[in-house]
């Protein structure tokens, strides 16, 4: 793992999981099962998903 994601991941020991990373390996179809009905926006890439431990630096938003 590069040291830049050990600083912009909040858990680089599950970064494997995270949308970035499972963008990049092509599992297009997981990625938009994720984010389905969202709550939490990476401050890094600014991807949404419905729970937190699928970003690298999550924070929740309202919904309206």
């Amino acid at each position: 793992m590069s040291e830049s994601v050990n600083r912009l991941c909040k858990e680089p020991s599950k970064h494997m999981m995270h949308l970035c990373e499972l963008r990049k390996q092509g599992r297009g179809e997981e990625v938009a099962a994720l984010m389905t009905d969202p709550g939490h926006r990476c401050h890094n890439c600014n991807a949404v998903a419905r729970d937190a431990q699928n970003l690298c630096n999550p924070s929740p938003f309202a919904k309206l």
